[in-house]
C-alpha cells in the first residue's frame, strides 16, 4: 500500500478508481489504496516520498534534523536555496520551506549532509550534524503558540548533553571545529559565535551565556549525571511510595548467623561464583579445610568469605547513608573488602570503562559519582524500610558503578536499609536468578516497574516461609523446592511452593 500522486495525465484513472473503492483522497493532488489506515498516519509514513516529491532536492532542516522525525507540533522543516514556498497543509503533517544554503555534499563539503534517497528519479537531503546545530542557532520567531523552526534552548541542550553522555568531549571538540569551518563557508558567523559560547559554556568558562538546563550547568562544573536514569529513578520512586510491603521482623542471633551464610552463599553464585553449599561451609567457616579450595581458587573464595563478613560484621552490615558523600564512601568501603584479592578490577574504585548485561548499558564511567549521589536523595521520601531497601537496591545496579561486584553490593545495600530497620534481610535464592534479571531488564529497558513490584512481593513471601533454624532444616528445605536449581523460570521456588 502507497502513495499515489495527481497528473494531468492521471486524472480521469484516479476518479475511475475512487469510483471503484479501489482508492481515496488523503489530501489535495495525493492519494492512497490504503482504505483502511487514518489519513494522518498514512502522510506521516509517507513523509519523505511526499517530500521529495513537491520539494525534490531539499534538505530536512532545523530542528527536523535534530529530532528526525515529525515535531512535536506535527511539522516537517525543509531548506531550499530558492524562494521559500507556501506552507504545505497535510492531514497530521505541515510541511514548512526555509530559505537556505544549498545541500553540501562532496569531498570537498565535509562535514557533508546526508542524500536520502527516496524514489526513482527523486531525493532529499539531510542536514549533517554540525549544519543542524548551526541552524537552531538561528533567530526563529514564532508568533503566539506557533512552533518555531528551531529547537528551544532547553531542547538544543538536552539534546547536546545526550550525545556527550554517548561520545565524550571528543564529539563535542570535533563538531565545535568542524562548524568552524562550515560556518565560514556558509557565511553564518551569528551562529557560530552562539555555538562559540554554548561550548565555553560547557567546559565551564564564564562568558555570559547563561546554560538553561540542569544537567549542562552540572557538567560545566564537572558533575555530569544521566538525566533520563534519574527521571527512571524518579518512576520508580514514586511507585515504590504508593505500595505497601510485609514486614519481616530481625531474626534472633543464631537464626541471623545462618541466614547470612544463605544470603553470601546465594548472591555469590548468582553472579558466577559457584561452590558446592559443603565447598562455601568449609570457606566460611574452616579456612583450615577449605585450603585446597582456596588454593585453587583464592579469589572467589575470598569473595564468598568475605561478603559473609560483611553480612555479620555489625559496623557496616546494617550501615544506610548519612548523606551523598557518605553513600559514596559506602560503596567503595563494601567493595573494596569484598573484591580485595582482585586488583585488577581495582576494589574499591569505580570504574573506568562502561559495562553491560546483555542489551542493559549502564551508566557511563563519567556520570556514576554524580547520578548515584542524586538518584538517592529520593530515597528521603520513602517512609518504610522495605520500599527504600528496594530503591537502593535499583539504584546501585542500575548505576553499576564498580567494573565487577556490583549485584552483591546492591543486595547488600538494599539489605543494610532492611537491618537498620530492624527487619530480616532478604535472601535471593538461585532459582529466583532468572527471574530477578528479567524484572531489573524490564525496568530499565521500558520503565516497566509492575514486574520488579510483583517479584518483590513474591521474595518477601519466600522469605517469610524460609525455615532459618539451623542450617541442616534450611538445607533441606532448598534441595525440596528447587532453590538451588539455577535453571528455574517464572519466578522459581516461589512458584514450586503455591
Amino acid at each position: 500500500m502507497g502513495i499515489l500522486f495527481a497528473s494531468a495525465a492521471s486524472s480521469l484513472e484516479n476518479a475511475r478508481a475512487i469510483k471503484a473503492g479501489r482508492l481515496r483522497k488523503v489530501a489535495p493532488k495525493l492519494f492512497t489504496d490504503d482504505l483502511k489506515s487514518p489519513a494522518e498516519e498514512i502522510v506521516r509514513r509517507h513523509r519523505l516520498e511526499i517530500a521529495a516529491h513537491f520539494y525534490p532536492g531539499a534538505i530536512i532542516s532545523h530542528r527536523s534534523a535534530l529530532e528526525n522525525n515529525v515535531s512535536p507540533g506535527g511539522r516537517l522543516h525543509l531548506t531550499l536555496p530558492g524562494a521559500v514556498a507556501p506552507v504545505r497543509q497535510l492531514p497530521g503533517l505541515e510541511i514548512r520551506i526555509w530559505r537556505g544554503p544549498a545541500a553540501q555534499c562532496g569531498p570537498n563539503a565535509l562535514p557533508n549532509d546526508s542524500r536520502i534517497p527516496v524514489a526513482e528519479g527523486l531525493e532529499l537531503f539531510q542536514s549533517g550534524q554540525v549544519r543542524a546545530v548551526l541552524e537552531n542557532l538561528q533567530i526563529a520567531r514564532a508568533h503566539g503558540d506557533d512552533e518555531p523552526k528551531t529547537l528551544s534552548d532547553k531542547q538544543l541542550e538536552l539534546w547536546l548533553d545526550r550525545y556527550l553522555r554517548i561520545f565524550g568531549w571528543r564529539w563535542l571538540k570535533e563538531l565545535h571545529e568542524q562548524a568552524q569551518g562550515l560556518a565560514a563557508r556558509l557565511n553564518w558567523p551569528r551562529e557560530l559565535q552562539e555555538l562559540n559560547q554554548i561550548v565555553a559554556a560547557i567546559r565551564g568558562e564564564k562568558n555570559g551565556r547563561r546554560l538553561t538546563t540542569e544537567v549542562l550547568r552540572s557538567r560545566s562544573h564537572r558533575k555530569p549525571f544521566d538525566p533520563e536514569r534519574l527521571t527512571l529513578f524518579g518512576t520508580l520512586q514514586a511507585r515504590l511510595a504508593a505500595e505497601r510491603f510485609a514486614e519481616l521482623p530481625r531474626p534472633a542471633a543464631p537464626e541471623f548467623e545462618n541466614r547470612a551464610f544463605w544470603e553470601a552463599y546465594f548472591s555469590n553464585f548468582i553472579e558466577g561464583t559457584k561452590f558446592t553449599v559443603e565447598e562455601a561451609r568449609a570457606i566460611v567457616y574452616d579456612p583450615q579445610a577449605a585450603k585446597a579450595l582456596e588454593h585453587k581458587r583464592p579469589d572467589d573464595a575470598h569473595e564468598v568469605r568475605e561478603t559473609y563478613r560483611l553480612i555479620i560484621d555489625p559496623k557496616i552490615s546494617g550501615e544506610v547513608p548519612r548523606d551523598a558523600s557518605h553513600l559514596l564512601e559506602l560503596l567503595k568501603r563494601r567493595h573494596a573488602r569484598m573484591m580485595a584479592s582482585r586488583l585488577a578490577i581495582e576494589p574499591g574504585v569505580f570504574k573506568k570503562t562502561n559495562n553491560e548485561f546483555g542489551s542493559r548499558v549502564f551508566v557511563a564511567p563519567e556520570l556514576v559519582t554524580e547520578t548515584l549521589a542524586r538518584g538517592w536523595q529520593a530515597i528521603h521520601d520513602l517512609p518504610h524500610a522495605t520500599a527504600r531497601a528496594l530503591y537502593m537496591l535499583f539504584l546501585i545496579a542500575e548505576v553499576h558503578p564498580f567494573n565487577d561486584g556490583n549485584g552483591r553490593i546492591s543486595r547488600l545495600g538494599m539489605n543494610a536499609e532492611l537491618e537498620a530497620a530492624g527487619q530480616a534481610r532478604l535472601v535471593l535464592s538461585t532459582s529466583l536468578r532468572n527471574d530477578y534479571l528479567t524484572v531489573l531488564e524490564a525496568l530499565t529497558a521500558n520503565g516497566n516497574f509492575e514486574p520488579f513490584i510483583t517479584f518483590a512481593h513474591k521474595l518477601i513471601d519466600l522469605n517469610s516461609r524460609m525455615p532459618v533454624g539451623s542450617f541442616d532444616e534450611s538445607l533441606a528445605y532448598f534441595r525440596r523446592t528447587g532453590a538451588l536449581d539455577e535453571q528455574a523460570v517464572n519466578f522459581g521456588l516461589i512458584s514450586a511452593m503455591k
